[in-house]
């Protein structure tokens, strides 16, 4: 496939959610790369080129969700081995928010800059535990330590257990 993006693109050092909506249905998708064109989006959901979609995600340095017409030109089915390219679809912006489209750009542009943000007023401090079971008094006891249950996570030999707690 040859490439027909004009603008810059970057590829997402770490893995970055989004959901796209078609007809009806919503998929969540892993954001591959990005540009103020479009994106490549990591799925295996059957969507097929032509096909007019809604992506919703939050954009590098801009703190919001927002959501961006497109549309699917171009589909991978499996992974390739030869260029490393993921299975899934890339997808044209329509027309972006101006504030959008230049949070975008930035990035394409520059990656992930320091926010001139304050910083936020709390912050928090997360563990991950694993266990082959879960017992109720250790539960208890880290409550009391100010940890909260923020997900579990199942394993083949138990479950991992997501604690955060307010520093």
């Amino acid at each position: 496939m040859t490439e027909r993006r004009s603008g810059r693109r970057r590829r997402l050092p770490f893995i970055r959610s989004a959901v796209v909506e078609v007809k009806g249905r919503t998929h969540v998708v892993a954001v591959a790369d990005l540009s103020s064109d479009g994106a490549f989006l990591c799925t295996r959901s059957p969507f097929r080129p032509g096909e007019e979609a809604t992506l919703k995600l939050v954009p590098p340095g801009l703190g919001r969700e927002v959501s961006i017409p497109c549309c699917v030109v171009y589909r991978n089915e499996r992974f390739d081995a030869a260029t490393g390219r993921p299975s899934g679809i890339a997808v044209r912006f329509g027309t972006l928010d101006a504030d959008v489209s230049r949070r975008i750009e930035e990035f394409a542009r520059e990656g992930f800059l320091p926010g001139f943000e304050a910083a936020p007023a709390q912050r928090y401090e997360y563990q991950i535990l694993e266990r082959a079971e879960v017992a109720a008094d250790e539960l208890n006891r880290l409550g009391r330590d100010g940890w909260m249950l923020a997900g579990v996570v199942p394993r083949p030999k138990g479950v991992e257990l997501v604690l955060m707690r307010l520093l």
